[in-house]
């Protein structure tokens, strides 16, 4: 086995013994319906990060305070940040959707944990097209985009988030194979 899926089966199975020890998607099912997403559900983790969506009725002032309360409350939580983009017009133009962002961070065991949460009303649900594409991802492809993923995190090239997508992307819809096309074509773009 190479060691990127060595380091995505450990990684995984961090991620749930995590999950089991802190009832994190339990917690977040007080307010809504939760969908664990991102390179844990397609099986492509090379991070500790867990990328969560809950949808909700709505998102007020109210609900904002008591997700505030439940998650800085907890005391498996370093850090709690929240940007609420229902409430108010957003700062930034980030592509990210309208929703109330929870950002946890975790030390677990000792490693740190980034958690990301979007609580979004059930009609302003973004599409996913990554999922859409991954779903459909060859044996190959999946590698490819397991390989790329870990040997930039090993040369400290891989964003948060960003990078992951533009892998899938490169991947899925542009044949790229190995890292060295993916950095060339990150030169081109």
């Amino acid at each position: 086995m190479n060691h990127a899926f060595e380091h995505s089966r450990k990684i995984k199975e961090e991620a749930e013994q995590l999950l089991t020890q802190t009832k994190l998607e339990n917690l977040l099912a007080k307010f809504g319906q939760v969908n664990l997403d991102g390179s844990y559900a397609y099986n492509l983790m090379v991070d500790r990060d867990l990328d969560f969506g809950v949808a909700v009725r709505s998102v007020t002032p109210e609900i904002r305070a008591e997700i505030a309360r439940t998650f800085a409350s907890q005391s498996w939580a370093y850090s709690v940040n929240i940007t609420d983009r229902v409430n108010f017009e957003p700062l930034s133009n980030l592509g990210a959707p309208r929703g109330l962002y929870l950002g946890l961070t975790i030390p677990f065991p000792i490693e740190r944990w980034n958690i990301d949460v979007w609580f979004v009303v059930s009609e302003d649900l973004p599409q996913d097209n990554i999922a859409n594409l991954v779903q459909n991802a060859t044996s190959e492809q999946r590698s490819a985009i397991l390989q790329i993923k870990y040997d930039l995190m090993q040369s400290g090239q891989k964003q948060k988030g960003q990078t992951s997508s533009e892998i899938y992307k490169a991947v899925l819809q542009k044949n790229i194979k190995t890292t060295a096309e993916f950095l060339e074509l990150q030169t081109l773009t």
